[in-house]
């Protein structure tokens, strides 16, 4: 079905908008910042002689990675740039669902005109692991990685034949240990695209390396465990009695794999700082990650993307929102043990309420880093300083500027009136979840996992999108392989809802309501594919995509 088509069938068938001032008389405003490293500051706070200040200028400029949509969706450039009609906003969709890894379904619209662009980037990805390639990737640098990959690939595709005192790499390339698993991102951008279009490119290469460094460790403890499932399992997967402390304390499996996460983040987040000393990559992004592998699904999330299970049972959150609001403590403790941090500028403390000099002298409540209740003090000077996480119009932010915590990118963030800058308290390791699929009684074709930003979760609970899910999947033959297509489909149209007339730059729910305004995007994956991959997918070439041809 070509994009107008599509476009069509949307309209047919059917960023909140900004939220609306606070109603005090002076209302909170959002601070500024600046990237330093974007060309447009370079000179003006560095005394750059003019021809070096040319030259960086130039460097800057250049792209790895030029904008694109994700590439499962197989777009040309004329539909690319179809799909970004703000006017329209048309919700699109891969042109093969059936070839997406464990036939999950995705879908994406673009903001009602808040960017230019679409910020949100997506990228899903079938893994072949096997032990040599950590081993041979380690300290390399990502253009070896990718000549290195190329070239084992071609040897396990060329399969040559093993001789009487053959070269020995030969043989362990042959004999070398392999695991198949499923990876699937979110990138929620910000101040622009391009960190977020690089982290698509890139995130699974590193979390394939982390992966195969550890593969032979890995499967071992991964077979001991199965074999000994009821001693040394935890009481959510296949426990029949409470661990000991020695179980408590034991390395399992899914340790390996939470550690390969956890580093993989950091490495894309390392790999970007690296990459804006040549290439212009201002802002950065939120991350979700899905990896499927060896019956469990890891969530990875640093940001405030979403991932929620859908069965018979109900919806359940399989990852939390982290946001300046949620991550309060651990802000105000990076900003206790770093006072230079925050410098004359803010208090780190958190107020019941908005400050003025009236207020001077007066007791207040407030709260710590080490604080989960309130307490209250006498209010002096200091605390008349911006709070360090601050209101405004309904959104928390951290130095009253930015409103994420965890992410990559955002290296040379300041704010335009303090120069504080922003990374210290922006961090880049995921918080993980685990969740056994072996565990789960029965698994049917409508148990899903959704995994949105959160242009869908502003105007959708939980339990909204499960219902739009279970409703679509329901109606929709078991057969066909589109039907999570569909259902992603389903709930990016019901967040982005319809024009409001004669208001056409107004969108509404259904309901009523304001709908989102942001970037929209979704993947709907099936949980029974997750516990056991559709045969005609389990001999995917490794994570590269298919010729259409």
């Amino acid at each position: 079905m070509d994009i107008a088509a599509r476009v069509m069938s949307v309209v047919r068938r059917t960023s909140t908008s900004e939220p609306s001032t606070s109603s005090d008389s002076n209302p909170q405003k959002v601070g500024k910042v600046m990237d330093v490293s974007d060309g447009a500051f370079i000179g003006g706070f560095i005394p750059y002689h003019s021809f070096v200040k040319n030259k960086v200028a130039a460097i800057v400029e250049k792209q790895r990675y030029p904008y694109t949509r994700p590439e499962f969706l197989y777009f040309s450039e004329e539909e690319i740039t179809l799909s970004s009609d703000h006017t329209i906003r048309p919700v699109l969709c891969p042109r093969l669902p059936h070839r997406m890894p464990l036939y999950a379904g995705y879908a994406e619209v673009i903001n009602a005109g808040k960017t230019i662009q679409n910020e949100d980037q997506a990228s899903a990805k079938m893994l072949v692991l096997t032990q040599h390639q950590g081993a041979e990737m380690n300290g390399f640098s990502e253009e070896k990685k990718i000549e290195s990959r190329s070239s084992n690939s071609a040897e396990i595709d060329d399969d040559p034949m093993l001789t009487p005192g053959g070269d020995e790499s030969e043989k362990s390339t042959i004999f070398s240990l392999r695991a198949d698993a499923a990876l699937f991102s979110l990138f929620d951008g910000h101040a622009g695209s391009a960190v977020a279009v690089v982290a698509s490119k890139c995130l699974h290469e590193h979390v394939k390396s982390r992966l195969c460094e550890v593969l032979d460790t890995l499967l071992h403890l991964d077979r001991q465990e199965n074999l000994n499932f009821g001693k040394h399992r935890s009481e959510s997967s296949y426990s029949m009695s409470k661990m000991n402390e020695e179980d408590e304390a034991r390395i399992r499996s899914e340790h390996l794999v939470k550690g390969a996460l956890e580093t993989a983040f950091l490495d894309m987040d390392e790999q970007i700082s690296q990459d804006k000393q040549v290439w212009r990559l201002p802002g950065g992004c939120a991350v979700i990650s899905i990896l499927v592998f060896l019956g469990k699904l890891y969530v990875a999330n640093a940001g405030d993307c979403r991932a929620v299970m859908v069965t018979s049972d109900g919806t359940k959150a399989l990852s939390k929102d982290l946001t300046p609001a949620s991550e309060r403590k651990r802000l105000q403790e990076l900003a206790y043990r770093n006072p230079e941090l925050i410098g004359n500028s803010f208090s780190r403390l958190e107020y019941s309420k908005k400050l003025t000099k009236k207020d001077l002298k007066s007791r207040v409540l407030y709260r710590d880093w080490f604080m989960d209740g309130w307490a209250v003090k006498t209010v002096k000077e200091c605390d008349l300083r911006p709070p360090l996480i601050s209101e405004s119009s309904r959104k928390r932010r951290l130095l009253n500027t930015i409103g994420v915590s965890r992410g990559f990118g955002d290296h040379h963030l300041l704010t335009v009136d303090e120069r504080l800058s922003i990374k210290p308290f922006l961090s880049a390791v995921p918080d993980i979840t685990v969740t056994h699929l072996r565990d789960m009684n029965v698994l049917t074709d409508k148990d899903v996992v959704i995994v949105a930003s959160d242009g869908l979760w502003d105007v959708l609970s939980n339990e909204d999108a499960g219902l739009i899910v279970r409703s679509t999947l329901g109606s929709t033959d078991s057969a066909d392989s589109s039907r999570y297509t569909q259902a992603a489909q389903d709930l990016v149209a019901a967040a982005r809802g319809q024009q409001a007339s004669p208001n056409l730059k107004r969108w509404v729910l259904n309901s009523g309501g304001h709908a989102s305004y942001d970037d929209i995007t979704v993947f709907v994956i099936p949980l029974k594919y997750c516990a056991a991959p559709p045969a005609d997918l389990e001999e995917e070439e490794d994570d590269e995509m298919l010729d259409l041809e």
